[in-house]
């Protein structure tokens, strides 16, 4: 009956650690001249394929918009911009495994060997880590030349409160090595 207090328990470690931050990398075209890139738009509403859909989205775009606008790029809808934003979210299903051993052993005694038995409960608990992705393409190429993400800022947010204080952060944090130097 220990068992599975014990791997309640262990679980809720295993997706605490996994829900504490998140995990920022990034990669860019060396070759790209990034001093050149003044103006932006969002790639959805130049090729075409809709704008905002969800309440998460608009939390990002007013996110890349902000980081985007205090590093000194001005956002062009009107005319052709430099580059085009996008940004979408990944969604990764992960699977912890908790297994909890109990029992006695065995050893010498009258007989050869005496002995008990042992019990060994596991359990399998799935959780999901969500990741911001912000991509940039070069407009004249549409080639990407600058990608960022956040690998778990969007998990464990249980309300608007949670996604309003880590969005912002997280686009943030992914934005900080924009343009590369």
């Amino acid at each position: 009956m220990r068992a599975l207090p014990l791997s309640a328990a262990l679980l809720s470690l295993a997706l605490l650690g996994a829900c504490q931050g998140y995990n920022v990398t990034y990669d860019y075209d060396v070759t790209a001249s990034y001093a050149k890139y003044k103006t932006f738009d969002y790639y959805a509403s130049k090729k075409g394929t809709g704008g905002t859909t969800s309440l998460m989205d608009k939390r990002v775009r007013a996110a890349v918009e902000k980081e985007l606008q205090a590093k000194g790029f001005v956002m062009d809808t009107k005319a052709d911009p430099d580059f085009l934003v996008t940004y979408y979210p990944v969604i990764t299903n992960h699977k912890v495994r908790t297994t909890v051993r109990s029992g006695w052993g065995w050893g010498w005694g009258y007989r050869p060997f005496y002995g008990g038995m042992g019990v060994s409960s596991s359990q399998v608990h799935n959780y999901k880590e969500g990741t911001i992705v912000i991509e940039i393409v070069d407009f004249k190429s549409n080639q990407m030349i600058w990608q960022g993400a956040a690998a778990g800022a969007l998990t464990g947010l249980n309300n608007p409160e949670d996604a309003d204080e880590v969005v912002p952060k997280a686009v943030k944090d992914i934005l900080a090595k924009f343009p590369p130097r």
